[in-house]
């Protein structure tokens, strides 16, 4: 049963990529973490007992493979609904008509925000120079870093992901304006990619960049794949792809891949120090044991013991965590594993167990309720990822980005298990953003002055475009 169930949401995952392209790309973040936590999760439940240094216990054998590929079902589900092929069909009929190539006089929104882009990462990276210290030379981890850096890395750390979904989404916006796309911003993500390689990223900043770059390009697929009858990525890739995007596209892939190795290498043999066996050992651990390790031991005792207290949960999330401001899942989760005073000692030192979701849901609302609300996140998740994606096609380009900004809590919740982005009142100010930019856009775009246009202005000169 638990390895039938793990390769049942493999093989999903591998059939939306080959049959609903669309719901595959604009959920390339979730579904990279669904996959590697239901490998993770089978090598517990099967290979178990394995040995958790984290937990300082022995985990596995089990059964959780099965609950959280069930929970997984549950969230991806209501993509087949909401994406199914009449919407998409209707979404594509928005999309602007292909046009020539903008003039040499045209300021658009693209060429603004590339030009702030690299004057950003000009001063980005002299503000790393400047600093005197590199992470990957130093040989020093990179949250130690992050508390020292400069408000340059700040803004990278804590809006790095929008900002390369909204490059992602100029990237797009010009295949669908003028069926050719901009490798400026290719470029851009490049750039961001190689400067979290610097300061000692090992894989989390790079799957993210990556893959919040490419959740736009799910506008391309659903226009094009209308008319066809197919959703098929078989169907799609060659009226969507040519030579440059393949060629470009794989050179991002594996310098990507590249920088991953080795920092994973260079991080556990040079930063923590360790050699032959033990850095095998503690990169299996890394890969297989952590992502689930703290799931498995929930499992064991919610879904397997009975053993849950919702009124405890609810007071660790929400009321009295043990550092308020940040996710408190992983902290609730750590103090009913490995108990006190670790937990403390762990969190109050900028450090927290990998996991989460699916876990918490089933801590807070049991054994029973829990699938309820799984099922009812999933409907969330999957209603705002229509708005974001058609607001895409549509050119309402500021809907867009609230959309991320709602969604991205969902995003933190599927990654980490954080429910308590929910009771801040600045996530409801962005709810509230959300609805109101979807009536004015809609609005302003019907009366021909769209809040954000692709044409902002006659450029200068000093601005002509280059060939791209």
């Amino acid at each position: 049963m638990t390895l039938l169930a793990g390769v049942s949401v493999l093989l999903f995952i591998v059939w939306l990529g080959l049959f609903r392209s669309t719901i595959f790309v604009c959920l390339a973040f979730l579904l990279f973490t669904f996959a590697w936590r239901t490998i993770s999760s089978l090598y517990i439940d099967l290979s178990g007992p394995v040995f958790s240094s984290q937990l300082q216990m022995f985990i596995g054998p089990g059964v959780m493979t099965v609950f959280q590929s069930i929970a997984y079902f549950l969230t991806l589900v209501p993509f087949l609904w909401v994406f199914n092929s009449a919407a998409l069909d209707e979404w594509a009929r928005s999309a602007p008509t292909p046009e020539p190539r903008a003039s040499h006089s045209q300021l658009t929104l693209s060429d603004a925000t590339f030009y702030a882009s690299v004057l950003f990462l000009v001063l980005l990276f002299g503000a790393l120079i400047q600093g005197g210290v590199i992470p990957l030379f130093a040989k020093i981890e990179r949250w130690t870093f992050n508390e020292q850096a400069n408000v340059l890395h700040q803004f990278v750390i804590e809006r790095g992901d929008m900002l390369c979904f909204w490059w992602g989404t100029m990237f797009v916006a010009e295949w669908l304006r003028r069926r050719r796309y901009d490798y400026r911003f290719l470029s851009l993500l490049a750039a961001m990619i190689f400067y979290m390689f610097l300061v000692g990223g090992r894989f989390s900043p790079f799957y993210r960049y990556c893959a919040f770059f490419v959740i736009p390009f799910s506008a391309a697929l659903l226009v094009q794949a209308r008319g066809l009858g197919s959703a098929s990525l078989f169907s799609l890739m060659p009226r969507i792809a040519d030579r440059r995007i393949v060629l470009a596209g794989t050179g991002v892939i594996a310098a990507t891949a590249a920088m991953i190795a080795f920092a994973l290498y260079w991080n556990l043999t040079r930063v923590r120090g360790f050699e032959g066996e033990a850095a095998r050992g503690a990169f299996v651990e890394r890969v297989l044991v952590q992502p689930s390790e703290i799931g498995w031991a929930s499992y064991q005792r919610v879904l397997v013991n009975g053993d849950w207290d919702a009124r405890h949960a609810f007071d660790a999330l929400f009321e009295r965590p043990i550092v308020a401001g940040r996710n408190t899942t992983p902290q609730f989760l750590m103090s009913e594993t490995i108990g006190e005073p670790r937990t403390t000692e762990h969190i109050t030192g900028g450090f927290q167990f990998a996991g989460g979701f699916p876990e918490i849901f089933f801590e807070l609302f049991g054994p029973y309720f829990g699938w309820i609300f799984l099922l009812g996140a999933g409907w969330l998740t999957a209603l705002i990822s229509a708005v974001m994606i058609r607001s895409i096609v549509a050119e309402r380009y500021l809907t867009a980005a609230l959309s991320f900004y709602v969604l991205y809590g969902f995003y933190v919740m599927y990654i980490g298990g954080m429910l308590n982005f929910v009771a801040t009142p600045t996530y409801w100010v962005k709810i509230a953003a959300l609805f109101a930019a979807i009536v004015m856009e809609e609005r302003a775009q019907r009366l021909g002055r769209p809040i954000l246009p692709w044409v902002l202005a006659d450029r200068t000169r000093l601005f002509r475009r280059s060939a791209v």
